[in-house]
């Protein structure tokens, strides 16, 4: 067992042997912390995970450990996560998918990524280009798998930059017009819980009758419908993250709607509309109305700038769309509107008009 030194710091650090990369250099893995006990007994739990591991990855290839990887993981991620995981295991990858793990370079992995990466042909004969993000999900899989089974192996990928593209948001006429055309439909509440309360597609097909408190007038978001690994739709009683779990002030307006479909409910949840009939139902709406084609997540992404433009302070903001982070929230969901850059680039304006108008004597 390698044995720890006391740096300068005060702190002990304990290095030990990682493997080697794909040009035969030796590599280490360092733990610093507090306590000279601390230090290597962290390191020696790592050495016995690192041995375990390799003696199995010599004989694994990338299929078998991204199989063993996912397995290891369903039931505790969320089931649309598990098919993303099993989605890549069968469509992705698949010049890596026989090679065993000892085997795999850095260079071989970028040469797939690369490939991934170019527009191929569609079941529909159509030619499309990947996304940088579906690229970077992918990835994402094979990099956890690799560090969970062979971590001696250190990857540099050259990833495709980040496309920045200007989110589709409705304008305040263009939500007021949205909510007209809903009015009295099934499509009326989904709209309403989006928009307004902020909620996401899958919270809203999620939410049941025992969420709506009527008395205190709030709505609870605890739970989600998703698609699992058999592309079914299930219900899971856990949101996307700790922060989306949260209990929602619903206006009067809104609980008088709600209050009407119970009425005439037939099952527990309130919204009987699955997540890809909401984004098709919400697409001819808004055909039919002349309003901006935009997917139904982008109700949320509205209600989020909606926000933004009343000067909802962060916290209360984030707290209302459970946002784990303030920077999530920012820089992914609000977006500025047409109307409040109008006004101000007219401040602004009328600053410097200012500034250059002469004296008056």
């Amino acid at each position: 067992m390698a044995t720890a030194k006391k740096l300068p710091s005060g702190s002990w650090r304990v290095q030990v042997y990682a493997g080697k990369d794909a040009a035969g250099k030796l590599q280490y893995r360092s733990f610093t912390r507090p306590t000279r006990k601390e230090a290597e007994y962290e390191a020696l739990q790592w050495q016995l995970h690192y041995k375990e591991i390799s003696r199995d990855s010599t004989a694994m290839t990338l299929a078998e450990a991204m199989d063993k990887y996912i397995r290891s993981k369903d039931g505790i991620l969320s089931p649309s996560t598990i098919r993303g995981y099993d989605i890549i295991r069968r469509e992705h990858l698949k010049g890596l998918m026989d090679q065993k793990l000892n085997r795999l370079t850095p260079s071989m992995i970028q040469e797939a990524i690369n490939q991934e990466s170019k527009p191929y042909i569609d079941k529909r004969g159509k030619e499309r280009t990947p996304s940088p993000k579906s690229v970077r999900n992918v990835h994402g899989l094979l990099s956890a798998v690799l560090t969970e089974y062979c971590p001696g192996l250190r990857l540099n990928t050259t990833l495709p930059q980040k496309k920045l593209t200007e989110q589709s948001v409705l304008e305040p006429e263009e939500i007021a017009a949205l909510l007209r055309a809903v009015e009295g439909t099934e499509m009326e509440i989904p709209v309403l819980l989006a928009v307004w309360l902020c909620m996401r597609s899958s919270e809203i097909t999620g939410l049941t009758w025992d969420c709506v408190d009527f008395q205190r007038g709030t709505v609870t978001v605890k739970q989600a419908r998703v698609r699992n690994k058999d592309n079914q739709w299930v219900d899971k009683d856990t949101t996307k993250t700790t922060s989306s779990a949260r209990t929602i002030n619903a206006p009067k307006y809104i609980l008088d709607k709600l209050a009407a479909a119970q009425k005439e409910a037939t099952t527990e949840h309130v919204v009987n509309i699955k997540g890809n009939c909401l984004y098709q139902r919400l697409k001819t709406i808004l055909r039919n109305n002349d309003l901006p084609d935009i997917r139904f997540h982008d109700l949320r992404h509205t209600a989020a700038s909606v926000m933004l433009m009343l000067n909802i302070p962060d916290k209360y903001a984030q707290q209302r769309g459970g946002w784990s982070t303030p920077a999530t929230m920012k820089n992914i969901y609000q977006h500025t509107m047409a109307a409040k850059r109008s006004a101000v680039d007219d401040v602004i304006d009328n600053y410097f008009a200012c500034l250059i108008q002469p004296q008056a004597v």
